[in-house]
């Protein structure tokens, strides 16, 4: 069977949920324990946002989990038992000792084949790829997702110009911007973006690691911290469109770090919101 076989007819979900039953908040197997154990087992990392009500919201790793197996399924890298009974796909995590976690499907005991909106498959959980039910029903290990080409992809060039499309950034974007600059007019705030652009130039070049990668829409885009004012900051994305960068919208600190996770995880300045 082919992966897209697998898949459930609702399409308004995420693939993950389309190609698995996750399982009931009523029950002791519910998605929010199958991450918590998750975290417990990787390597240490904050999984919360710092404006988070409390610290077991795991938001970016849920973000994580879902995008990385959305990546996994379209570049056909999970592996599936000779009996469609068991399913792994790699999460790109590893313990503190080094060992691969992986997510596990097992065949969902309640699927029903007539009914479209049924999941074959069940998550049971995460495991490690020295747990006996790995080695024993892993016929493969399943690869890692991969987001780019080539590691030039996500080499950020301070020589080229930035270009504010700002119709875009503002007029679109309008609710992401801090409460101290929204009472001002579009003229002034045009000014001030502009100035913290050429400022924002100024500082990649003394500080390669200011602009992060972030993998979307099936390109490499770049997430920079602008400072717009003195005590604000916000996120901007940056698309290289032949020999410029356009910066095209402006992002909450939370969708950026969830954005950004998906390649590596950021410099802790990304958790603050301060630039480096």
């Amino acid at each position: 069977m082919s992966l897209k076989s697998y898949l459930n007819n609702r399409l308004e979900r995420p693939l993950l949920k389309r190609f698995a039953y996750l399982g009931s908040n009523q029950t002791s197997g519910c998605f929010d324990k199958k991450l918590a154990y998750l975290a417990s087992i990787a390597e240490e990392e904050s999984w919360h946002h710092l404006d988070a009500q409390t610290s077991k919201d795991q938001s970016i790793l849920f973000y994580y989990i879902v995008h990385t197996f959305d990546r996994c399924f379209h570049q056909a890298k999970i592996t599936i038992s000779d009996d469609e009974r068991e399913a792994f796909f790699n999460t790109g995590l590893i313990t503190n000792q080094g060992a691969e976690i992986f997510g596990h499907f097992e065949k969902n005991l309640h699927y029903d084949a007539a009914d479209p909106q049924s999941n074959y498959w069940y998550l049971k959980g995460f495991v490690r790829d020295s747990e006996r039910i790995f080695m024993q029903k892993c016929p493969k290990k399943p690869a890692l997702a991969t987001f780019y080409d080539h590691h030039e992809a996500l080499h950020f060039n301070p020589e080229l110009p930035i270009r504010l499309n700002f119709d875009h950034m503002i007029h679109d974007n309008f609710h992401r911007l801090p409460q101290t600059i929204k009472s001002l007019d579009t003229q002034t705030i045009y000014h001030i973006f502009e100035g913290a652009i050429q400022l924002l130039l100024k500082k990649i070049r003394r500080n390669y690691r200011l602009p992060v990668p972030q993998y979307y829409d099936g390109r490499i885009m770049f997430l920079v911290p602008l400072n717009i004012l003195p005590n604000d900051t916000i996120i901007i994305a940056l698309e290289k469109i032949r020999e410029e960068y356009i910066a095209n919208t402006v992002l909450t600190l939370p969708m950026a770090y969830n954005c950004a996770r998906l390649i590596h995880r950021p410099d802790k300045d990304w958790l603050t919101g301060l630039t480096p």
